[in-house]
């Protein structure tokens, strides 16, 4: 009887617990911006392990974020190709020194168009194409080099609409509608490459010159939309002086920014490389252009104006390095921001371009928007989940 007894009481207390501790129906998330700048639709990423601890929900429940006027928002779930959902971003837009209140709740979300958007696109020799609502771009494959046509850089393309313009540009240049090295309203493709680092990739020095991979010979799409789109790229074998190099790069693109960030693998014999991160400049003397750079400027940026095209303007070019770069100069053709690195470990670079006919009327504004985007890089949104 008394077992009994005890038994009911444990049961009643039990219950009280429960009703007085309901499962969270909301997870608050406070982004706290530390900088002197406003922050507008910056990608917030949160544990996904986090949400699910703090906010239980049924199999194949879905949910909604919303901000402080109550209105959805975006969201993705990144997986970084592991096959498993790691975290969920969605875009943050705290004032200066400001804290802003987001919301995530079970519920039915909106529909949303995706903002980024890549692919292999093997209709044209292997380029592997990305894009945001803002800018895009692409390098090469195995297909064009087979053409003998080799390049690891990467391409800018120039672009002034918010839609994304991939697939209509190839479809139209290869049907002869419309070539992509016009501009037809929506920006075009007149940023030269060749065999250089392009715009912001990296590769290894030996005695003072660049030694750089060939075409991409795979890519693997990680995550594509709709507000991130993340692809690993992996090279063949190449010699940096004696020693044989291989590379993977892991390139990730988010709607609403200009820059990508370029994560490199470089593996080899040895224990220690010289990495230069590029900026091509034109095959006339570099130094012309010197003073259209930010050289001798060691805060981790590089900044480079091209020269002007009388039809299309002017394209704007920058790199960044969260840490800073040991020596800046004008080499082998290039722009160039070195740092030593040790192999098998990830090096990360932020690479970008703008154009004087998509909102830059000049040099001095791109340095200042890029000086911006370092101070983004170096004061990271600091996120709270209660």
């Amino acid at each position: 009887m008394q077992t009994k007894y005890y038994t009911f009481i444990l049961l009643l207390l039990t219950a009280i617990f429960i009703g007085c501790n309901p499962a969270k129906k909301e997870l608050v998330i406070e982004v706290s911006n530390p900088s002197s700048i406003e922050r507008i639709n910056e990608m917030v990423e949160v544990a996904w392990e986090t949400v699910q601890q703090k906010l239980p929900l049924s199999a194949g429940q879905t949910i909604i974020v919303t901000g402080d006027d109550g209105q959805q928002l975006p969201y993705q779930f990144v997986t970084n190709g592991t096959g498993k959902v790691e975290a969920l971003i969605f875009p943050a837009s705290p004032g200066a020194g400001q804290t802003a209140l987001y919301r995530i709740a079970a519920g039915e979300p909106d529909d949303f168009e995706s903002l980024v958007y890549g692919r292999l696109v093997p209709e044209r020799k292997d380029d592997f194409a990305w894009e945001n609502n803002r800018t895009a771009f692409r390098v090469y494959g195995p297909a064009l080099k087979a053409t003998g046509e080799i390049s690891n850089g990467m391409d800018f393309w120039a672009k002034k609409t918010e839609s994304l313009i991939i697939d209509k540009w190839y479809k139209d240049d290869l049907s002869g509608i419309a070539s992509y090295h016009k501009d037809h309203g929506e920006g075009l493709d007149f940023y030269k490459v060749g065999r250089t680092l392009g715009l912001g990739m990296t590769a290894p020095v030996h005695n003072d010159t660049l030694c750089l991979g060939d075409n991409f010979v795979t890519a693997e799409i990680l995550d594509n939309g709709p507000l991130r789109i993340t692809f690993k790229l992996t090279y063949a074998p190449y010699k940096a002086g004696e020693h044989e190099i291989t590379e993977t790069r892991i390139i990730s693109l988010d709607a609403y920014t200009l820059f990508n960030k370029v994560t490199n693998i470089f593996e080899g014999d040895t224990d220690k490389l010289t990495v230069a991160t590029g900026i091509v400049m034109p095959e006339k003397d570099p130094l012309e252009n010197a003073g259209r750079t930010t050289f001798g400027v060691n805060n981790g940026i590089i900044a480079y104006e091209t020269p002007a095209d009388d039809a299309n303007g002017v394209i704007y070019t920058a790199a960044l390095h969260p840490d800073g770069f040991a020596t800046i100069k004008v080499s082998n053709g290039h722009y160039l921001g070195l740092n030593s690195y040790q192999p098998g470990t990830s090096y990360t670079c932020y690479a970008g371009g703008g154009w004087s006919k998509a909102g830059f009327g000049s040099f001095e504004e791109w340095t200042q928007f890029v000086k911006e985007e370092k101070e983004k890089i170096d004061q990271p949104l600091i996120i709270q989940i209660n």
